[in-house]
């Protein structure tokens, strides 16, 4: 009704004004809860036109035509910006989520929705054939370790597997294959995404104490509306390089106390040709993907939350391996309830309890060659359990605390079974059924000390129990360690420290430092006969391993201007007890080049820098670019680190209208010839890509999108790719999106 009374006002006073302008609508909620924000400052940059969120959240701004930039703040949340066409006559319909001020909006990199502004990583246009990884891809310091044309691992300034904390909505998950061949990130689609939020190193430990970084991927959730709707959403597309069909579709209903959320993914892949036309064997794949949620509003400071994520995959080929994948499948689901204002001291509170199952089955039953002359099978499965509750406390963004009591229990188990010729079948523990107890607490404390100096400090505490369960698993494991009952109770702690100066009103530098320490994975401290095809070595796990320790120092400096945005990190890390494959022996089978052992690896340092810049030449064309480079070296053994890219770059050019944008974008890496002769990696050659890429609003709700991958048709691999694999060659695609939208014609 009050938005209804605004427009008849509007309509009786300023009959004249209305015919000269357009008009912008939208209401401000909280991100997390659903909920309004009343009294949320909505201001137009470079104007003094503005207003503030009524009781529903609800607000009214009546501009000229033309392009402007729409601001929303309020306090003890994160600003947000977005653009806006205004045309004379029309009405515009805008949606701010704000996100409570914590430590994380400084120091995650986030990439929410397909358009979003707020981060120069906005820009980067994305297509209805565009993956999880893709997204990923573009984040300065981040790189995919690739095994094939799917699942492609995510890496952090180098650092990947357990040197990282992976979770989904921050629920815990871990990959079911001994060679990680299905990191997390494969079991998202990216339709389903909402935002992915990455922390560096140890500057980020609410999600667990780590080295490398944390990745946490939040899905789309269901939401509220000031009146009952429902809004659905079809896309279907084909990438001919590829070979790759993919078909989406998004369901969503919305009312005042409650919200439905149901979408879904279907892809399948033939094998891909590289830029010489050669058909790289093993590199197709079938996927579906499902996501459900519910929210339901309790009350008007409380809400419920029910989510549901399954995805499977079939027939997955790994032209990097000598084996494939049957199926790959996660089933998981989670139940929380929010809160906020429960007192004038406590801002919001979340309890979540959640569950995964992951199942994967690696075999060869497609391979003509065989590895070891045999047919053998790999099944794997995770079980992981958990619950987190969160409070921030507080009574304004002077002076915020933050605090996460949490749990979780994670069972891993694997086998191999070999069928020699002639002989009965043979079976092998490679994952001695381990089960991991994990419980956590987590400090951060934020305080602005005066109006140019923040400062941030962040404890967190972890006690681990680890243990072998398996009979067989643990007698393989004792021909090794006879004295070891592979058991052993773990303490970890971990902190960091950011004092962040606005130097100017333009230049905002942060200074951090951070100690962190991570557990071996179950492979480094318990995997036995386990195959690396890079250097051609059986690893046997070392459940003696210390804990894993680092130092890190950053220097992040940033410029903005109404242009644009500028921004260089300097960094540097320090590891102690770096775990690393030692060779224990040189004898083995014929297939293989000898042992090796997870040792203590002693020192190992990692430094370099990243520099990025989003500039807006007019309100159409945007170009947004970056730098990444690192070096590395593990002093005991006198070698650099492996899977450490070279030195990359990355920019794109992007013009965009009212109804279509198109985007030219390329991708490059010079040589790497600091490769890690122990690992047995081999130098990469330079490499440079090129992509053009658009979509055109053809109809309201009919959109087509269309463009080429590699245009220039490069034959080329990347440093972090598998067995030198090359990367599809020219590839052109086409995709369409239908939404109820186009009902209204």
């Amino acid at each position: 009704m009050q938005l209804i009374s605004k427009f008849l006002i509007i309509l009786i006073l300023g009959g004249s004004l209305v015919a000269q302008t357009g008009m912008v609508v939208g209401q401000v909620v909280d991100r997390s809860t659903g909920l309004p924000l009343v009294g949320a400052n909505i201001m137009v940059q470079a104007s003094n036109l503005g207003t503030a969120a009524d009781l529903e959240g609800l607000f009214i701004i009546m501009l000229p035509e033309g392009n402007a930039i729409i601001s929303c703040s309020m306090i003890g949340y994160a600003p947000v910006t977005h653009p806006v066409s205004v045309i004379t006559g029309e009405t515009r319909d805008l949606t701010f989520e704000l996100k409570p001020v914590t430590i994380e909006s400084k120091h995650f990199v986030t990439v929410q929705g397909e358009k979003t502004s707020g981060h120069m990583l906005g820009h980067l246009q994305q297509t209805n054939l565009s993956t999880t990884e893709n997204l990923i891809s573009m984040i300065e310091g981040v790189s995919l370790i690739a095994r094939g044309s799917y699942a492609q691992e995510p890496s952090i300034r180098g650092m990947s597997g357990g040197r990282m904390n992976v979770t989904i909505n921050g629920m815990k998950s871990f990959g079911a294959c001994t060679d990680r061949m299905d990191p997390i990130t494969s079991y998202v689609e990216a339709d389903a995404l909402n935002s992915i939020e990455i922390g560096k190193g140890a500057l980020s430990i609410q999600h667990g104490s780590t080295v490398g970084g944390s990745l946490n991927l939040t899905m789309n959730q269901p939401k509220y509306a000031s009146q009952q709707s429902t809004h659905w959403q079809i896309k279907g597309g084909l990438d001919h390089g590829s070979r790759e069909r993919k078909f989406s579709f998004s369901w969503n209903r919305t009312s005042p106390g409650s919200g439905l959320s149901l979408s879904g993914a279907y892809r399948k892949a033939e094998d891909y040709a590289a830029a010489d036309k050669q058909i790289v064997p093993f590199t197709g794949f079938e996927k579906m993907n499902l996501n459900f949620g519910y929210k339901k509003r309790l009350n008007q400071k409380s809400q419920l939350l029910f989510e549901l994520v399954s995805d499977d995959a079939y027939d997955v080929g790994y032209s990097a391996l000598p084996m494939d994948v049957g199926y790959a499948r996660l089933r998981m689901a989670g139940f929380s309830i929010n809160t906020s204002g429960i007192s004038p001291n406590i801002l919001k509170a979340e309890w979540k309890v959640y569950g995964n199952a992951i199942d994967h089955w690696m075999d060869d039953s497609k391979r003509e060659l065989l590895f070891m002359d045999m047919h053998m099978d790999m099944p794997g499965f995770t079980r992981t359990a958990g619950s987190y509750i969160d409070l921030l406390l507080g009574k304004s963004a002077q002076s915020l605390l933050k605090l996460r009591s949490d749990f979780y229990w994670t069972s891993s188990y694997a086998d191999m079974v070999m069928y020699p010729e002639g002989s009965s079948p043979m079976e092998m523990v490679t994952w001695p059924g381990v089960e991991r107890w994990n419980m956590g607490q987590f400090m951060e404390y934020q305080s602005i000390i005066i109006p140019k100096i923040n400062v941030n400090l962040s404890l967190r505490y972890d006690l681990f129990h680890s243990m072998a369960t398996n009979e067989m698993g643990q007698d393989e494991l004792h021909i090794f360690y006879p004295d070891n009952d592979l058991e052993r109770l773990d303490h970890l702690l971990s902190a960091n420290a950011h004092l962040a100066y606005n130097v100017t009103n333009n230049w905002n530098s942060v200074l951090s430092f951070a100690s962190g320490q991570r557990m071996p994975t179950v492979s480094e401290a318990y995997g036995y006969y386990l195959y690396n095809p890079v250097d051609g070595y059986l690893y046997l796990g070392n459940p003696d391993l210390p804990v894993e320790a680092s130092q890190q120092v950053e220097w992040q400096n940033s410029l903005t201007s109404s242009h644009g945005r500028m921004s260089l990190n300097l960094y540097f890390y320090k590891f102690s007890h770096y775990i690393f494959g030692q060779i224990m022996s040189e004898d083995a089978f014929s297939y293989a080049n000898g042992w090796k052992k997870y040792v203590d690896g002693g020192v190992a340092q990692i430094s370099g820098l990243e520099w990025s810049i989003l500039h807006r030449f007019s309100p159409h064309f945007i170009f947004q670019g970056g730098v990444n480079y690192e070096e590395s070296y593990l002093d005991d053994f006198q070698d650099f680190l492996p899977l450490i890219p070279p030195l990359e770059v990355h920019g794109s050019l992007t013009y965009e209208s009212r109804r279509f944008w198109v985007q030219m974008d390329t991708r490059g890496a010079a040589l790497q010839a600091n490769n890690s002769k122990v690992s047995g990696e081999n130098p990469t050659p330079a490499f440079l890509t090129l992509n053009l890429k658009g979509e055109l609003d053809l109809l309201p709700g009919l959109k087509l999108n269309l463009g080429v991958n590699n245009l220039t048709n490069q034959l080329y691999h990347e440093h972090l790719d598998w067995g030198d694999v090359y990367r599809p060659g020219r590839s052109g695609f086409i995709s369409i999106t239908l939404d109820n939208g186009i009902m209204g014609q």
